[in-house]
């Protein structure tokens, strides 16, 4: 089955080993992601995300996000016979008959463009169809719920509910539904994500999170706003990551197990519909014990998502169909 994967951190992860001397191939790599798993696992698109950490890259975010793009059209140049990027919707439609893997360009964390306009746009003209507006610090367009090393925010935990959208913040989520980037809305504090669901014309997504009723994590949503998004037509990506999927009150045990993404994709489509639901895998940023640990293994999540009460219609949707709708409808 065709998968459609909305977010990954494997550019980021190529920079990383680029940067210390010990470059990877895309060929062939111990990631989660390189070309021979995503062709194990069938995939039609995967979103490649421009990961920058704040925490690592704040004194020029720009930069790090440079790097990641440079790293994107070179993957580009090397393999034109497996890799075609999609930027439009009639590169979504010409896609299945493509024969190659769409590769589509993303940001995580919006404080790369330094507040600028004028740096959106030109990410946008290099490709940028999506990005969030935080990663897990504040920036200035936004908060997020989550900060790393804080042990207050790992789980259970308070949401960030004083701290939403700065005023840049809302002037950009205008701005960016005026290019037709898609806004997303994971990592993002409670408040922001209800100020953006105030101030939105246009659907948005949550690239990579999961049901907080099944696993009180503050990266996943709550009911009301599942509820919300399927109203406005969104889109959300099921996050493979242990922390979000499994509930277990000992944080340390925690697993990423089939049955668990089941559960929450059942919940999200009951509180949302049917065409809420995505992947959005979070490949090369997420560790621990994993029962789907790399791209190839997309064909056992497909058989186990059944196994855990799914309909085949329903799993096809989740793959492929329902992301490759939303971005034809809203690019």
């Amino acid at each position: 089955m065709k998968v459609w994967d909305l977010h990954c951190d494997t550019l980021s992860e190529l920079r990383y080993a680029e940067n210390d001397g010990c470059p990877l191939s895309f060929q062939k790599n111990g990631l989660q992601i390189d070309l021979e798993k995503l062709k194990k696992g069938d995939y039609l698109l995967q979103c490649f995300a421009c990961y920058v950490n704040l925490g690592r890259d704040r004194q020029n975010p720009l930069k790090a996000c440079m790097e990641m793009i440079d790293i994107f059209y070179r993957l580009l140049e090397e393999y034109p016979q497996d890799l075609v990027q999609i930027k439009t919707p009639a590169d979504i439609k010409a896609l299945p008959a493509d024969g190659r893997i769409g590769a589509m360009l993303t940001i995580e964390e919006g404080g790369v463009c330094l507040d600028d306009d004028r740096i959106l746009r030109d990410l946008y003209r290099l490709g940028v169809r999506m990005m969030t507006l935080t990663w897990n610090f504040e920036n200035g367009l936004a908060s997020p719920n989550s900060v790393p090393g804080d042990a207050a925010t790992v789980w259970p935990c308070e949401a960030v509910i004083d701290k939403g959208l700065t005023k840049r913040g809302r002037e950009f989520v205008e701005m960016m539904e005026d290019i037709h980037m898609i806004l997303d809305v994971s990592h993002l504090s409670d408040k922001g994500f209800w100020d953006v669901a105030e101030c939105t014309r246009r659907p948005f997504a949550a690239s990579h999170s999961d049901a907080r009723s099944v696993c009180g994590h503050v990266r996943n949503l709550t009911d009301e706003m599942i509820r919300i998004m399927g109203e406005k037509g969104g889109l959300i990506g099921l996050n493979y990551c242990a922390s979000f999927l499994d509930p277990c009150m000992d944080r340390n045990r925690v697993k990423s197990r089939v049955s668990d993404m089941a559960r929450h994709a059942l919940h999200l489509m009951n509180i949302g519909g049917e065409d809420i639901l995505g992947l959005g895998s979070d490949f090369d940023g997420i560790e621990g014990d994993l029962e789907i640990k790399n791209a190839a293994d997309l064909p056992l999540l497909a058989e186990g998502l059944v196994q855990g009460g799914l309909t085949p219609r329903q799993v096809e949707k989740i793959f492929y169909k329902n992301a490759m709708r939303f971005f034809e409808e809203n690019l």
